[in-house]
């Protein structure tokens, strides 16, 4: 049984955290008329959301990594 599907699921899974907070921040509003835009977005928690994302990636992609390299000592093994 291989890590590989779940770690790929993981990577989705952050792809898609980041693409709801990059879709949250560009909800802000531009200041048109002069005067200063109604915050909308909570910056610092978004900031956090990103860094939560950015780590399940990175964590995600290492399992990978760890993953298809068992696969191969596997596969050397079994010869």
């Amino acid at each position: 049984m291989s890590l590989l599907p779940t770690a790929a699921e993981g990577l989705r899974q952050a792809e898609e955290r980041i693409q709801r907070v990059a879709e949250r921040l560009a909800r802000i509003p531009l200041e048109i008329d002069g005067t200063t835009p109604q915050d909308v977005v909570d910056l610092s928690a978004e900031v956090v959301a990103l860094l939560e994302a950015k780590n399940a990636h990175a964590i995600n992609a290492s399992v990978a990594e760890t993953a298809t390299e068992m696969d191969q000592h596997t596969l050397d093994i079994l010869g």
